[in-house]
């Protein structure tokens, strides 16, 4: 049997129940402080409760669902006598999810695993939901950009076994000192914040605008959503050629809103088509400074390689759904003959059906709309 043992970030905060904070509750999230429960059903979940539940979660039924994760992994059968030491890690307090990070020593190697434990009531609620939409997309597109789901459970903290992405951290736009424009920070623990360059900068706007287009199905308008780089959904790796770049949560994978049937024919399919464009790149451009901040607008400058991520995949889903390998084209050509005003219309219902008017998003949205359009037909038509 593996020797447990309980971190809060590091090996440097171990954590037991001689810990001051064993019996205290966790933080809803990293936005707010806890708050007096209401009811049974929704207690506040203390620190000693957490790590209990994933401990017993882990070691259920001989370590079954790490010996499943293990073995997927390594690709090779692994017995309870392989397993050394399980090392659980509090990594952060999500609105949604509190994620366990698990190091897991078997054999001669060190695996890293995640517990999303839904310690709150949006998590309850959104957990099964997003259990179903990873298993779908990792099957209809099995290309290692979410974590895979090995396990899911249910009692008092709901919670499912994943992939960890090892070398991949959140990432926010930042102010810098010699410029007006944001940078963007990847929260990597470094002492020393590590920025991307513009090129790295692009590449990360490119990738993640490409893995949401490609998981778009035009002739449904599935897609994944809501996500929000605030909350740090995409995480990113730097290499030596640029950046990769993960989404490790969909918290639900449905038609989008107000389209309730298939599309009668081409124009409504690229009408649709357009309100996801438009959603996408204003959505790709919000966060909060260093993740826990006023709400920010991304640079210019990200809006060419977004355009250029979705372009990438629009052609892959396209393909993949069937439609004529010119149907990137044609979506390009259908937009570059919309008026502006046109535009304008279609960007302001886009915004009075995913932004609530009351939310800094949404005024910073409306203040940067009219430029925002301008730049994006500039790209399109070049």
């Amino acid at each position: 049997m593996p020797t447990v043992s309980c971190f809060l970030s590091t090996t440097d905060h171990p954590i037991d129940e001689n810990h001051s904070l064993w019996h205290r509750p966790l933080p809803d999230h990293r936005f707010t402080a806890p708050k007096k429960p209401e009811s049974v059903d929704t207690a506040a979940v203390t620190y000693g409760c957490y790590f209990s539940a994933v401990s017993q979660f882990c070691a259920a039924n001989g370590w079954d669902r790490i010996l499943i994760a293990a073995s997927r992994q390594l690709e090779q059968p692994v017995v309870e006598q392989d397993l050394d030491c399980l090392s659980i890690f509090l990594e952060k307090h999500g609105a949604f999810y509190h994620p366990a990070r698990l190091q897991v020593a078997v054999k001669d190697h060190t695996l890293s695993l995640v517990v999303n434990v839904a310690a709150s009531s949006h998590g309850r609620k959104a957990l099964a939901r997003e259990v179903k939409a990873l298993e779908q997309l990792n099957t209809q597109r099995p290309f290692g950009w979410f974590p895979r789901v090995y396990s899911f459970g249910s009692n008092r903290l709901p919670m499912f076994l994943g992939d960890w992405f090892e070398g991949f951290h959140e990432f926010h736009l930042t102010r810098r000192s010699d410029s007006d424009e944001p940078a963007v920070v990847v929260w990597d623990g470094a002492a020393t914040p590590c920025l991307l360059s513009e090129t790295q900068a692009a590449g990360l706007y490119k990738n993640a605008a490409m893995i949401l287009t490609a998981c778009y199905d035009p002739i449904t308008s599935r897609q994944i959503f809501p996500w929000h780089h605030a909350a740090g959904d995409f995480v990113v790796r730097v290499e030596a050629e640029g950046v990769a770049v993960r989404l490790i949560t969909v918290r639900d994978y449905a038609p989008m809103s107000g389209c309730t049937e298939e599309p009668e024919d081409e124009r409504s399919l690229l009408d649709a088509l357009v309100v996801f464009f438009i959603h996408l790149s204003l959505r790709m451009r919000l966060d909060r400074l260093d993740g826990v901040g006023e709400m920010a607008w991304a640079s210019d400058r990200c809006q060419a390689p977004m355009i250029e991520g979705f372009f990438k995949g629009l052609d892959l889903t396209a393909r993949m759904n069937g439609l004529p390998e010119t149907f990137a084209d044609t979506f390009r050509q259908s937009y570059n003959h919309y008026e502006g005003k046109d535009l304008l219309a279609a960007a302001r219902r886009v915004t009075e059906t995913f932004f609530d008017p009351r939310t800094d998003e949404r005024r910073l949205i409306d203040r940067h709309l009219t430029r925002h359009l301008n730049g994006l037909r500039r790209l399109l038509a070049a």
